[in-house]
């Protein structure tokens, strides 16, 4: 279904783009369970490959470690990118290391394109936080298929939501673009510069250290404290390396350093904490 809903239509987003591989189809879904998923109901397709969805609203959105992900109709950017890596040279292949770095990378210059008066960090392993609310969330899949595999990037980004949105236990947690900044916030704006800027880091095969500076020059400083559980056990510490493919590593309160795989460990919430004692 190609819907166009104040001006968040396949043709808006499609228009004038200039991708070479992200967003060369894009489809707008009123609603859908989860765009992740309807990326992938496409996977195989002839021309599948860099094919963008978004939705309006989704019924059973999901983010990283089993989490929902919930927005009102209409008031986030709700995007899943589609790339096939099939057992022939063309399309090009995936490196999941590059697609973490650059979808961290995208989303946060996306964000900044359309509130340009905030300032925006990803957190470990890849949210996007404004005032030390999230504001954006990132999740990639991958999937063996027929002829190749699959990977989806999954973007959420809050932009129309007011406090009233978020339920109570979230409202000093999240936040949105419209209400941290004093810009007009226009959600086909964060859409298109999304798809611009994922099809530059990946398009151009960028070299994997600037990838991986990019990532830091946006990321929160080392030396924080935190407060991570990794398999039913807390763990406080200080960040004192970070390598956004394979982990953090923490100087651990309690003696020793330790490698936490983004995979299987999530921050505590309020546990991340600058400049005090864990």
């Amino acid at each position: 279904m190609r819907l166009s809903h104040d001006g968040f239509g396949p043709e808006q987003i499609e228009g004038d783009l200039g991708t070479r591989r992200i967003g060369r189809r894009v489809i707008v879904l009123d609603e859908t369970n989860s765009t992740n998923d309807a990326a992938f109901a496409l996977a195989g397709e002839p021309d599948c490959d860099g094919v963008a969805v978004f939705a309006h609203h989704q019924t059973a959105a999901r983010g990283r470690l089993g989490r929902t992900w919930v927005s009102p109709r209409g008031a986030s950017v709700l995007c899943s990118i589609l790339l096939f890596e099939s057992d022939q040279p063309d399309p090009p292949g995936v490196d999941p290391g590059t697609l973490t770095l650059a979808a961290g990378v995208a989303t946060c210059d996306a964000v900044t394109a359309a509130a340009t008066d905030i300032e925006t960090t990803i957190r470990w392993p890849n949210d996007v936080y404004v005032r030390d609310r999230k504001v954006a969330g990132i999740l990639i899949e991958s999937r063996s298929l027929a002829g190749g595999r699959a990977y989806v990037v999954g973007v959420g980004v809050n932009c129309l939501q007011h406090a009233a949105h978020f339920d109570e236990a979230l409202r000093g947690l999240a936040t949105s673009l419209e209400a941290e900044s004093r810009d007009v916030i226009s959600r086909l704006t964060v859409a298109r510069r999304l798809l611009v800027e994922l099809d530059q880091w990946l398009a151009d095969r960028a070299d994997p250290q600037a990838l991986r500076q990019a990532w830091l020059d946006r990321a929160e400083p080392l030396g924080q404290h935190i407060h991570l559980r990794q398999a039913g056990h807390d763990y406080v510490g200080v960040t004192v390396d970070v390598d956004p493919t394979a982990g953090l590593v923490v100087q651990l309160a309690g003696g020793g350093r330790r490698v936490f795989d983004p995979a299987t460990t999530s921050l505590v919430p309020g546990g991340h904490r600058a400049g005090s004692e864990p």
